[in-house]
């Protein structure tokens, strides 16, 4: 049985070492999707050194790809960020516009001389983060910083990890997360009472199915889904998985919004499941290999390559002859 990427870890040794990260791991190839996500903060001379770091794991058509950043934050004791530091090895997932140098040079815009605490407030949106990815990463940081200060706590660290695994007639995912000391653990799982009609674009269209959430061991949902459209299909997903982004927030006594959680994501991730599901595998498999040629530099104008990947989308009769 191959070994999981959460069999690899130690949550004692990580936040500090980022080989970690960057090296490839084993896990279990019925995953369609893992993500594992966290933050480290630890008191230093003058203030509060913030490490973050986000790690996806795709399998596309059977084929590996993988998307990792890791960050670093020097928060001075008045909450004023004096120094960011992006890993070298640290990537998006669009070739030039997600590189290296692009990030740290967002990183620095957005966060150098702000308040750590209010980032979300100085960059409410990927957008203005220029990538959703890095917008994840710094958003949960400074989420879980601000946590801390209205604890009075100057050190202490949190770790999530997802996966997602489908299965004949359903989409089951498992999150675990840890925060300062204290674990729960969500299974989420969309089973199928019909199967799912998607848009030319392969997004999910027509979804009649149940939503089963069961957190700390106890079913906390168990509803119907019924829709005849997408952003109804993404309205309802939405709806139900802030059940356990409520329940979290409780749990953990966060005041405010809540980004250290991978709860935000789980609907794009389930529509991600959704959508490749629905593709042939071979259709599923050439997505993959474009984008792990994009990650790899080996298409160097990403908008063609991001071109390609759309028009694989596309039916058959809706391309020109």
């Amino acid at each position: 049985m191959p070994l999981t990427l959460q069999r690899d870890l130690d949550r004692r040794n990580v936040a500090f070492d980022h080989d970690f990260f960057f090296k490839s791991h084993n896990f279990d190839f019925k995953t369609l999707i893992t993500r594992y996500r966290g933050t480290n903060c630890s008191s230093a001379r003058h203030g509060i050194i913030v490490t973050a770091w986000q790690k996806s794991i795709y399998r596309f058509g059977g084929f590996p790809l993988e998307e990792t950043i890791v960050a670093t934050i020097l928060v001075r004791w008045d909450g004023i960020v004096h120094g960011v530091s992006l890993d070298r090895r640290s990537h998006g997932g669009f070739g030039p516009l997600c590189d290296f140098r692009h990030l740290e040079r967002c990183m620095a815009r957005i966060l150098r001389g702000k308040d750590f605490g209010e980032f979300c407030r100085v960059c409410p949106t990927a957008g203005d983060a220029q990538c959703l990815h890095l917008f994840e990463v710094l958003s949960s940081a400074s989420s879980f910083y601000a946590h801390l200060r209205e604890k009075g706590l100057t050190s202490g660290s949190e770790e999530e990890l997802l996966n997602v695994r489908p299965k004949r007639g359903s989409i089951e995912s498992v999150d675990e997360h840890w925060v300062l000391g204290e674990e729960r653990r969500v299974v989420c799982t969309l089973r199928h009472l019909e199967k799912p009609k998607m848009t030319a674009g392969r997004l999910p269209r027509a979804l009649h199915s149940r939503m089963q959430i069961v957190y700390g061991g106890e079913t906390v949902l168990d509803e119907e889904i019924r829709t005849s459209d997408f952003p109804d299909v993404y309205g309802q997903m939405n709806r139900v998985l802030a059940k356990f982004s409520r329940l979290e927030k409780k749990e953990f006594g966060v005041k405010g919004r809540m980004r250290f959680t991978n709860a935000t994501a789980f609907t794009g991730l389930m529509l991600l499941t959704l959508a490749n599901e629905s593709m042939h595998a071979f259709r599923a498999l050439r997505i993959g290999i474009l984008l792990n040629e994009l990650h790899h530099g080996g298409a160097r104008d990403s908008c063609v390559a991001f071109n390609t990947i759309q028009n694989t989308l596309k039916p058959k009769n809706s391309r020109k002859s």
